[in-house]
């Protein structure tokens, strides 16, 4: 694994960065000799989030609001001030 300091890390970050995406180079970056941070390839799951449909978040919007209605049956009545003012508490 390649060592490099915070000084060097940061004057080339975008080389870095090729080399950590291009060649899957770890790089480990040090201050003053002891490591304080790495830089590895991101995994795939972790660079390419899933988007949820529109339909998706509705029905998911639809579930919550049930569960907040059956949790607090009072909930259709509160204003968004006192709904506000609950989510402070």
């Amino acid at each position: 694994m390649r060592e490099v300091g915070v000084l060097e890390a940061k004057t080339h970050l975008s080389a870095l960065l090729d080399a950590v995406e291009k060649g899957g180079e770890a790089v480990l970056i040090t201050r003053n000799g002891k490591p304080v941070a790495k830089l590895s390839p991101a995994e795939e799951a972790a660079t390419t989030p899933r988007r949820a449909s529109a339909a998706e978040l509705v029905e998911r919007f639809k579930a919550l609001r049930e569960r907040i209605a059956a949790a607090n049956p009072d909930a259709e009545n509160l204003t968004w001030e006192q709904l506000k003012e609950d989510a402070r508490r």
